[in-house]
């Protein structure tokens, strides 16, 4: 930030309105502000920092006192400061709260803090104490105790930059030359190296864990195999201390040693497995046998029980025969004796007739008789 020009009015020992153009102090960017004691030269500190951020450039004024007591009534209060910052001309004017007269009758009333800043572009500008302070902090990167410490520094002030501590001066040049972001670097890799480690830590104690739950049984394995076991439950008992690597290397010996033994037994299970395939061939071949056993018992029981029934099926057919000779018998009787029926149903008829008729004979008689 490079001051251009500073208009002080009614503002400490200044009465009236007082302007100072520091471009005619020339463009070198260092210059002297000399005078006797109270003659006003940390007044122009504070105006400049009042400009800025509302306050003193030191601890010892405060903003409400800024109101010169030699100023007239009618004398308004402020401080308007044009700079330049990143090749771009910016003006802030402000001022503090103090009595004026009222604009109205007799009596003074309270004219209120304010200030605004105007931008060199398009800008609207910006209003209001405060958010002027928020903007030109966020402008220049410095907030206005760092201001005074390093850009700005009054008069019995400059040992505090020199006994800040490490933190507070490192935090101030920062801000200076840029370097916040190569802290921020600094914190993240910070944070990613604890993160490693910790995800190291979390790794060592999870192989450690299912490095104790291995279970080395050496029945089925070879003598190379069952001397890496012994080497791997040995060192399971010491709990792997800083031997990790070690024991990696000889669970993967180890992993190869129970390979070759599950082939073995692999092989031994495929010739068991033909094994168990012929005798169940086997088997079924005996089950076919005895199946087809049980179904000729089977067939040779109904073959007799047939031949009983044949049996029985020829004596039902020879009482048959018999039965079937009487029936014939039985129905020539019958078909005799039908056709006598119709011969002595037809001698009742013609008995019936002669009867009626010789009924008739008698009743002719005697009607004639009687006649």
């Amino acid at each position: 930030m490079k001051p251009v020009s500073l208009t002080i009015s009614a503002f400490g020992p200044y009465a009236g309105e007082q302007t100072i153009d520091f471009e005619r102090l020339g463009s070198q960017g260092l210059f002297l502000i000399t005078g006797d004691t109270g003659a006003g030269k940390t007044t122009i500190f504070d105006a400049i920092t009042f400009a800025l951020y509302g306050e003193a450039s030191g601890d010892v004024r405060k903003a409400d006192m800024f109101r010169s007591k030699y100023a007239k009534d009618d004398v308004k209060t402020f401080v308007r400061l044009t700079f330049e910052y990143a090749n771009k001309r910016y003006t802030v004017e402000r001022n503090p709260e103090y009595m004026r007269p009222k604009g109205r009758g007799t009596g003074m009333t309270t004219e209120k803090a304010n200030a605004t800043l105007e931008y060199p572009d398009d800008r609207e500008p910006v209003t209001k104490s405060r958010e002027v302070t928020r903007a030109i902090t966020e402008l220049i990167g410095l907030d206005c105790r760092q201001f005074t410490q390093i850009a700005m520094i009054a008069q019995g002030d400059f040992q505090k930059v020199l006994f800040a501590n490490t933190e507070e001066r490192g935090k101030i040049f920062r801000q200076i030359f840029g370097t916040d972001i190569y802290r921020v670097l600094q914190d993240k890799l910070k944070d990613a190296v604890k993160k490693q480690w910790k995800e190291y830590d979390e790794l060592r104690r999870s192989i450690n864990q299912y490095m104790e739950g291995i279970v080395c049984e050496s029945d089925s394995l070879d003598e190379e195999g069952t001397r890496i076991a012994e080497k791997i439950n040995l060192l399971k008992k010491e709990k792997f201390d800083g031997r990790i690597e070690e024991g990696i290397s000889l669970l993967e010996e180890l992993c190869k040693a129970e390979e070759s033994a599950l082939e073995c037994l692999q092989k031994k299970k495929e010739a068991l497995d033909q094994q168990i395939k012929n005798m169940d061939e086997l088997s079924g071949k005996v089950r076919e046998n005895a199946d087809r056993r049980r179904l000729l018992e089977e067939k040779q029981q109904k073959l007799k029980d047939l031949e009983a029934l044949l049996v029985q099926a020829k004596a039902d057919m020879d009482r048959a025969g018999e039965e079937a000779e009487c029936c014939e018998k039985l129905g020539r009787t019958i078909e005799e004796y039908k056709q006598k029926l119709v011969l002595f149903e037809k001698i009742q008829e013609i008995g019936l007739s002669q009867e009626k008729k010789h009924q008739d004979m008698e009743e002719k008689v005697q009607e004639k008789t009687a006649g």
